[in-house]
């Protein structure tokens, strides 16, 4: 037999160039992963806090500042159809704002919709980042809208909240709490019941020397009215808010 030295020795470089070939993507990608730095957190910084313990207190960096004494504590609140607005200066470089709170639901708040058979709405809250600045191009990312239930949830009967989603999502009454069955605000009243603690922390994309958050309710009860005609709603339904912390931070 005779035997094709040229071929034999020609089929090992061409072995040798198809895995040379074959290697070069996978040395790229290396090449690329290597090269990849992810952005470095360079501040983490706490701008502001409050948990209103001290009763002589006043805070100039809030609108709307009115504190009372809820289970032993000193809570921002208690609103209905109302809230404040916490203004920070000087904040310095940052990219994202972000909120933690213990949040107090009080009453008998009825989630995504009261249950009335006409011009029925929802019990609302909401986190605004730079509120009524309706110019600025990202608000879909600044804003936290969401709903919160203290109904029972039976097969026939449950009024559904959105929490820990934005609203309109529909989840299961106190998803995401901390602590329910707390004390209620208006002790021997037909109107409002027990209360439910969340413990909430939200980030917002921001920039700027100034922050200005707004925290505030829309709720919507016209039954809450006693015998009297005398209106129950603060009774019924409100909330309080405390040890509220601010972080900036920024990345590089």
């Amino acid at each position: 037999m005779k035997l094709n030295f040229q071929a034999y020795f020609q089929v090992p470089k061409v072995l040798n160039l198809y895995k040379i070939k074959n290697k070069i993507p996978c040395l790229f990608i290396l090449i690329i992963i290597i090269s990849c730095e992810y952005p470095e957190l360079t501040r983490d910084e706490v701008i502001y806090f409050n948990d209103f313990n001290n009763v002589n207190q006043t805070d100039d960096k809030i609108d709307g500042y009115s504190t009372s004494n809820y289970n032993g504590e000193i809570v921002l609140g208690n609103f209905n159809n109302d809230g404040f607005t916490l203004h920070i200066e000087d904040v310095g470089k940052h990219d994202f704002i972000t909120v933690s709170f213990d949040l107090y639901i009080h009453g008998s708040w009825d989630g995504n919709a009261n249950g009335f058979p006409e011009d029925d709405k929802p019990d609302k809250w909401i986190i605004e980042l730079r509120p009524e600045m309706n110019s600025y191009s990202d608000l879909s990312s600044s804003n936290f809208e969401t709903t919160f239930s203290n109904s029972p949830c039976w097969p026939n009967y449950c009024l559904k909240q959105s929490y820990p989603e934005n609203y309109p999502f529909d989840n299961v009454p106190k998803l995401g709490h901390s602590k329910d069955e707390l004390p209620e605000t208006c002790f021997n009243s037909f109107f409002g019941g027990k209360t439910t603690l969340y413990r909430i922390e939200k980030t917002f994309k921001s920039s700027g020397q100034n922050v200005i958050i707004r925290f505030f309710d829309e709720l919507y009860q016209p039954n809450a009215i006693d015998k009297d005609g005398k209106s129950q709603q603060k009774c019924d339904e409100s909330w309080s808010l405390d040890n509220l912390r601010v972080r900036a931070i920024k990345y590089e």
